[in-house]
């Protein structure tokens, strides 16, 4: 069994700077579309046509489960069209292109050194989010990314699913290429980091 707790803390070391000092770039605020958003996700997690998404079906997103209560803004239990709209416009409402993200990995209790945590936008994210990638060190944690191969700070608002790699290590196909590991990352403007962690297990 694997544990995905996030939860959102304080900045952890120097904003804006990797780990050589250098400063990495701003990324460039997305063009999202709200209302195509939110009908692609309706489209593609309301199984049973009911014109929602119900807890049950966003099992199927874990990174839409996980936000699930955010987003059911008269908490009925069913996520309509206009609920995944405005949030879509939340993420868009966001001054800056990215939020920072702090990503720690562990491997059967230890930190996992040298990892590649990709974060992959929904398919009903469409063309606005890129996917991103981090590399753990040697403290297990990723704080900085690759997305169409510059390095930025943080990672667009969004739902992403995540798939983590690394070889040599037995890191099962359901935390990565058949992944159930899935965040949505989203802006709050009263703290400085979202942080991320994954407990995965080799069996």
């Amino acid at each position: 069994m694997s544990i995905l707790r996030s939860a959102v803390v304080g900045l952890v070391g120097l904003a804006g700077c990797t780990q050589s000092g250098t400063q990495l770039l701003e990324a460039p605020v997305p063009k999202y579309d709200p209302d195509a958003v939110a009908r692609a996700a309706l489209s593609e997690f309301d199984k049973n046509g009911n014109g929602s998404v119900e807890p049950g079906e966003a099992q199927a997103c874990p990174a839409l489960a996980g936000a699930f209560a955010a987003v059911d803004a008269n908490s009925d239990r069913r996520l309509t069209v206009d609920e995944l709209r405005k949030r879509v416009e939340a993420y868009a409402a966001s001054t800056t292109g990215s939020v920072e993200v702090g990503c720690i990995v562990e491997l059967d209790g230890a930190p996992l050194d040298g990892a590649t945590v990709t974060f992959i936008p929904e398919a009903c994210m469409g063309q606005a989010v890129k996917p991103a990638v981090g590399t753990t060190n040697e403290f297990g944690r990723c704080a900085e990314y690759q997305i169409d191969g510059k390095t930025y700070r943080g990672i667009a608002p969004g739902l992403y699913k995540i798939q983590v790699t690394r070889d040599g290590a037995a890191i099962p196909a359901r935390f990565n290429a058949q992944t159930v590991l899935g965040k949505e990352v989203f802006h709050n403007p009263r703290e400085a980091e979202v942080s991320i962690e994954l407990f995965l297990v080799s069996k």
